[in-house]
């Protein structure tokens, strides 16, 4: 089987800790994920709390981080920069690393730094977290775009940086539908219709995102899954989101977005290795295997391919 995550935040968690991404004690962990193909977003998750050089300062130490490990493990893992870079990595039987952030604080309200970002391979960027930064909101809050937001969203777009909807405010969604001329994704998202907590998307934001071209990767954290006994969250639960998407058009859609090492999981998708368990499961239940791979693999490599030249 092949894997393509769109999210995770375990260099930020291991950054902080000083492990590395073999290691005994992480939901992610390169030396448990053997698939046949695999790539995975790593993200830059920025604190809501930084901001300014403190932005800077936390987001460089963590890039760092970032391209110390690549550089580490470079026999089995590589950044790609590009669709041709995910495609000769692969080739090569090595892991793919993509790069991205999850908070537009590593801006720090300053668009010029948007060229470096790009230069240094990132390839998406949540324009907030759960409170507010320069660009908007969370789900916090529900505050619309600021202006140096808009003007971020167009940034970003002549960039080539994919903008990510994920933790975005229901009011600086509408902003961003206004504004946005590319396809943009929801990298860590499920369906609010199933699970009503307002990190999830509504089903007029999960058709707007399939309408234009974009991505929503799966998350399996309990919270986003299930309402009620969120500890008793498995595989039926995620189950539900994707047939709920699924019956919206999201067959082209799909993909998955982890959120590894950023919040506790279900038991049986607590380590890397039972995505293939997952993958078993959806084959089963669904009946479909190309459409199932699509939802692990394909959607999110044709997209990369398409957006990243």
């Amino acid at each position: 089987m092949k894997v393509f995550d769109l999210h995770c935040d375990t260099i930020t968690e291991l950054c902080a800790s000083g492990e590395n991404l073999v290691n005994n004690t992480r939901q992610l962990s390169l030396d448990r994920a053997c698939f046949e193909s695999y790539v995975q977003t790593f993200a830059i998750f920025m604190p809501d709390q930084y901001r300014g050089q403190a932005a800077i300062d936390y987001f460089d130490r963590n890039l760092c981080y970032f391209k110390a490990q690549m550089a580490c493990y470079s026999s089995c893992i590589e950044q790609a920069y590009t669709g041709g870079d995910l495609s000769r990595i692969l080739h090569s039987g090595k892991a793919a690393a993509i790069l991205s952030i999850e908070g537009g604080s590593a801006l720090a309200g300053d668009l010029t730094r948007v060229p470096y970002l790009k230069q240094q391979g990132v390839s998406f960027l949540t324009l907030t977290w759960n409170g507010e930064n320069e660009l908007g909101s969370g789900t916090v809050a529900n505050s619309r775009l600021t202006s140096f937001g808009r003007e971020a969203v167009a940034v970003l777009e002549q960039n080539g940086i994919i903008v990510d909807a994920s933790h975005l405010s229901d009011n600086g969604f509408d902003d961003l539908l206004q504004i946005a001329t590319k396809p943009f994704v929801a990298t860590h998202s499920n369906s609010r219709t199933v699970c009503a907590v307002p990190r999830n998307l509504r089903d007029d934001q999960f058709c707007e995102i399939v309408k234009r071209g974009g991505l929503v990767g799966i998350n399996f954290y309990p919270v986003f899954l299930r309402e009620q006994d969120v500890e008793k969250a498995d595989f039926h639960d995620i189950l539900r989101h994707v047939e709920h998407f699924l019956a919206l058009g999201g067959e082209n859609t799909l993909a998955l977005g982890s959120d590894f090492d950023g919040a506790s999981m279900p038991a049986d998708l607590n380590s890397i290795e039972k995505i293939a368990n997952l993958y078993d499961f959806m084959v089963q239940s669904i009946s479909d295997k190309i459409l199932v791979d699509k939802m692990f693999f394909e959607n999110a490599y044709r997209f990369y391919q398409k957006n990243f030249r």
